[in-house]
């Protein structure tokens, strides 16, 4: 479950987005590309793993993670609470756009 909080849609912003998601235990992000944008994630609760054709990198609370464009990665609840954390783009999404 993902919520924008700032974007263009929703207060203006030209050049970012962020939000927050919440992954339930057993849960998971799916493998997604974002082909322009920056993505950084900073990690509040739960924990989690990263992961990338490359890597996979173990999430807790404090941590925060940078996936550059064209990165494939995917994020998977490997606790028994919610994975909780708070997303940027940059640029934001074309979805997070007005007519986008």
């Amino acid at each position: 479950m993902s919520w924008i909080l700032i974007s263009e849609k929703m207060v203006g912003s030209q050049n970012l987005s962020m939000g927050v998601n919440e992954t339930y235990p057993g849960g998971m992000v799916p493998d997604h590309v974002h082909e322009k944008e920056e993505e950084v994630m900073l990690f509040l609760a739960g924990r989690g793993m990263f992961i990338t054709d490359d890597e996979q990198v173990p999430l807790e609370p404090g941590m925060a993670v940078y996936n550059p464009p064209g990165g494939k990665h995917r994020i998977v609840n490997t606790g028994d609470e919610v994975l909780r954390f708070v997303w940027i783009y940059a640029p934001q999404l074309k979805t997070h756009r007005i007519g986008g």
